[in-house]
This record gives C-alpha cells, sequence and structure tokens, in this order.
C-alpha cells in the first residue's frame, strides 16, 4: 500500500489500515513545517479524533477548544449555534501543521512508513498493482504497492497523471492573515466567527497561542492581477464588515495574507486500475462547510475499508465507491445552494448572483 499524500486524509487511512493489518507506506513532499489553512473541527470530528486514539491531554495542550459558531449571516444580527447539546460536547481550532505532525506521529507509532520531504516522479501499472519511483531525501527509491491512494489534496496529483480531471462548480479562493493579539484577549468568546459581505464572506478563529485567523472568501477572479492584490482586497474589504473590523482591532496590523483555493471540485473518475482517490483528492468542499478536515478524516477510515475489499479481491467494490463520492458531493451541492441563498442583502453583487 503507497499513499501519496500525508495529510489529514492520507494519514487517516494510514491509520485505519494498521488496525486491519495492512501495511502502508506515506509519501509527503512537506517535513510539515509550512503553514495550513483549515484549522476548524466540528464536535463530530472530534469524535472521530477520539475514535482514531490521538484525542488527550497532550493534544489539548496544542489545540484550543471551540463551543460553537457565531455567526451574521442574512442579517445584521449576529445569531449563536452552541455545541454544547452534541454528545462530543465542543469543537477544536486546530494548530497546524501541528496537528499535521501529531497525526504523522500516531502513525509512525503504528509501523506506518513515512516518507517525509518524498514525491512521486513516475507510476508504471502492472498486472496487479504499480511500481513506483520516489524522489527522497535520500535519493530515488521504487517501491511495489497493490493499491496506490491518491491523497494528495485538491492537486489530485495520481489521478491527474492517469488522465482524471477536476469538474469545478465554482472560483474561491481563500485569503487568510494570522494575526497576532495585542494582548491575550481572554475575553473572547471561544467559538467561530462568520460574516458574509457583499463580495463574499469572512471566518475567525483563535489559535491556542491565541492567534487569530482572519480568513476572506472570495472568487479568484473579483482580485485584481497585481501582486499585492490579495493583501489590499483584504485590507479594503476588512473595513466594511461589521464584525470583523472590530475584532482586528484586538490585534496587530496585517502584514502579510497567504492565498490558497477554495473551490469545490470532484473529479470526473476517482479510481482505476488499483487506486482511488481520497479527501480533497476525490472531491473539495467550500470551507462554508466547515467540513474539510472532518470529511478528510471520515474518508480515510472508510477507504481503508475498501482498500481491504480490494485486496481480497471484490471486483465490484471501487465502482460502489466510485458511486459514494458522486452521491455525496451532490448532497453537498443541495446544501451548499441552501445555505447561500439564506443571504439575500446584495442582489447586485457578482458573488451572491452566481449561488442564488
Amino acid at each position: 500500500m503507497v499513499i501519496i499524500g500525508g495529510g489529514p486524509a492520507g494519514l487517516a487511512t494510514a491509520i485505519a489500515l494498521t488496525d486491519l493489518d495492512i501495511n502502508s507506506i506515506v509519501i509527503e513532499s512537506s517535513h510539515y513545517l509550512d503553514p495550513r489553512l483549515g484549522e476548524h473541527l466540528t464536535p463530530v470530528g472530534v469524535g472521530i479524533l477520539k475514535q482514531l486514539g490521538i484525542w488527550d491531554s497532550q493534544f489539548l495542550e496544542k489545540h484550543r477548544l471551540c463551543y460553537g459558531v457565531r455567526s451574521a449571516w442574512g442579517e445584521t444580527q449576529v445569531t449563536y449555534s452552541d455545541y454544547l447539546f452534541h454528545p462530543d460536547g465542543t469543537g477544536v481550532n486546530l494548530s497546524r501543521p501541528t496537528f499535521d505532525r501529531n497525526l504523522a506521529t500516531l502513525a509512525d507509532g503504528k509501523g506506518v512508513r513515512l516518507l517525509l520531504s518524498s514525491q512521486l516522479k513516475q507510476a508504471q501499472q502492472e498486472q496487479n498493482g504499480w511500481i513506483l519511483s520516489l524522489d527522497t531525501p535520500k535519493g530515488l527509491q521504487e517501491v511495489r504497492a497493490r493499491v496506490v491512494v491518491d491523497a494528495s489534496g485538491r492537486k489530485a496529483l495520481f489521478a491527474r497523471s492517469q488522465g482524471r480531471t477536476s469538474v469545478y462548480c465554482d472560483r474561491l479562493v481563500g485569503i487568510a492573515a494570522f494575526l497576532e493579539p495585542l494582548a491575550e484577549n481572554h475575553d473572547q468568546e471561544e467559538t467561530l466567527l462568520l460574516e458574509s459581505g457583499e463580495f463574499g464572506w469572512w471566518y475567525f478563529a483563535r489559535l491556542q497561542d491565541n492567534r487569530g485567523v482572519f480568513l476572506h472568501i472570495t472568487d479568484a477572479d473579483q482580485l485584481e492581477s497585481r501582486k499585492d492584490a490579495p493583501l489590499q482586497t483584504w485590507s479594503k474589504r476588512l473595513k466594511s464588515t461589521n464584525f470583523f473590523s472590530e475584532l482586528a482591532g484586538y490585534y496587530h496590523p496585517v502584514e502579510k495574507v497567504l492565498v490558497r483555493s477554495a473551490r469545490s471540485h470532484c473529479l470526473d473518475q476517482a479510481t482505476g486500475h488499483h487506486w482511488l482517490a481520497v479527501g480533497d483528492a476525490a472531491m473539495s468542499f467550500d470551507p462554508l462547510s466547515s467540513m474539510g478536515i472532518t470529511k478528510a478524516l471520515k474518508a480515510g477510515i472508510f477507504s481503508s475499508q475498501v482498500i481491504l475489499r480490494v485486496l481480497n479481491g471484490e471486483t465490484t467494490v471501487l465502482k460502489d465507491y466510485e458511486a459514494e463520492i458522486q452521491q455525496q458531493f451532490n448532497e453537498y451541492l443541495q446544501i451548499r445552494t441552501q445555505y447561500y441563498q439564506i443571504e439575500q442583502r446584495w442582489p447586485s453583487s457578482l458573488f451572491w448572483q452566481r449561488r442564488h
């Protein structure tokens, strides 16, 4: 088993496979040092962390509990959704990439072989699997795999190398600033904050080190082409918000931003000869869903059962998996449409016209 990508989906797959006595190799291009977006786990995601065995006192020292969501969506007033009545009782704001390292440490402890700072260079198909050429810090290596899992995120590197393409449903990008607090601000509510605006919407989460993540979601073609356009757009649009502009006053001014694709997509085909895509490689959701990491973890656990059945010679399991991916994505699109239609305050805005 070779898993391309050592993010939440790939590592959850590897960890779940160990419980089925299936060995795997995880190929991760980074060394878990670069900043990553995707902080929030709902109580559903917390339940999965407990299932994986990673939720303990040491974990909670590095990540911040979150007790609900405040949102100004469809109206100027803030409404509050409390996690109190969920069986797991709380969400969590993850410090990334610390969380990814936590998962990698858990996987390593279970016997998963991790190849960090490594990349897939070539894949050669065999009758019962693949021969993969890997570029690692120790030089080129060659490994054989009965099944390849593409967990490389939205890039879907292996799937695209096999001729697969993505069907995109929007043009979303996220512009994120990680701001240092002026003080510790212990009086702030331990909740997420969402606020819609004329050109998109905003998201805030507080991390364990008290930094604030200020994320603006908009359409890529509504940014200017200048190099400094994301920073200037973020700063200009922040001033027009009702709640985020005030909240940002408790933090040091923004100096730089991180820009990442946030497009909804689904592969035209998420499986092939002894391979399957999982997590964001198979399909990615609008950040509004708060399902990114939760979806990745669930997908990893689910795919481990699919892989077991493939290894046991079940010939139709990948077709069933393909149908499941398509059904989940179609259901997501329906829910996304319903939620965006709640906001009707900017009828002349191109961003909202595209979603109504």
